[in-house]
């Protein structure tokens, strides 16, 4: 399944949100197949997520990290993963994790999406 399948159905929002989430995750894509030789999302790990966010996004910002950490969350939602892989995926990346919980909670997928492939 493609990245921007996978996340047009998975976020709601603008059109501008929906497709800067797809060209992160573009970028996330192409980066753990390069390194992981992993082509199918539903293939990847907690660990894949991780890597990308500790190695290559090292040099960026923190409003650039927190946006891909963003994006990440968002492709483990519509992996229907994200529960599972949420505290795997914690870092400096989120600057808003060590303050409390409140406020409105994140627009992720309900349930992820079905591997056409295990049908």
């Amino acid at each position: 399944m493609s990245i921007p399948l996978l996340l047009s159905a998975a976020i709601p929002g603008s059109k501008r949100t929906i497709s800067d989430h797809i060209k992160r995750g573009g970028r996330i894509a192409a980066a753990i197949q390069q390194r992981y030789q992993i082509s199918n999302p539903h293939q990847w790990q907690a660990k894949h997520l991780r890597w990308f966010l500790e190695v290559q996004t090292a040099g960026m910002p923190t409003a650039s990290r927190y946006d891909y950490w963003r994006t990440c969350r968002a492709l483990a939602s519509a992996l229907g993963k994200w529960p599972a892989w949420e505290t795997h995926v914690r870092g400096n990346w989120n600057p808003h994790a060590s303050k409390q919980r409140g406020g409105r909670p994140a627009k992720l997928a309900n349930r992820g999406i079905s591997n056409p492939a295990s049908r």
